[in-house]
């Protein structure tokens, strides 16, 4: 049995999308084994239906991970990849203090505008609060932080 054939008959197809039925990623990407190495379905399916895709990604118009349907199959850059995972709202934000690697806090960063509004010194507060004065001027001027 062909690449193809195999790929077909794991295949469950609606009247939109062509669902995989069978292993997948944890983020529901089907996975198929093409010789001795594994690969996503979705590429797979491309390749054999549509084209080569080279270094570029393909990404699913119908946002359904699981969908092999050349139809719902574009190809685009990584730049056009993380554009549409973020359109489509599949990006987790991690503003603020939810993101690990932030030094500051809502409250800190409430009182870093207060002070700068009250006169200090952005140096100051840079080595107040142990962060840059590009970050301190990027929360004064709401390039950063803006939920707070």
């Amino acid at each position: 049995m062909n690449t193809l054939d195999r790929l077909l008959a794991k295949v469950v197809k609606t009247d939109g999308c062509w669902n995989w039925s069978a292993r997948k990623t944890p983020q529901g990407y089907g996975r198929i084994s093409v010789g001795s190495v594994n690969k996503l379905a979705h590429r797979v399916a491309f390749e054999l239906m549509v084209g080569p895709i080279g270094e570029l990604h393909v990404l699913h118009r119908c946002d359904n991970p699981s969908c092999v349907n050349p139809k719902h199959l574009w190809l685009g850059t990584n730049t056009e990849n993380i554009a549409d995972k973020v359109a489509k709202g599949r990006v987790p934000s991690v503003v603020g203090s939810a993101n690990p690697r932030s030094k500051l806090n809502d409250a800190d960063v409430i009182a870093i505008r207060h002070a700068a509004a009250s006169g200090v010194v952005q140096a100051e507060l840079a080595t107040q609060f142990g962060v840059t004065q590009t970050q301190i001027s990027s929360i004064v001027h709401r390039k950063a932080w803006r939920h707070i």
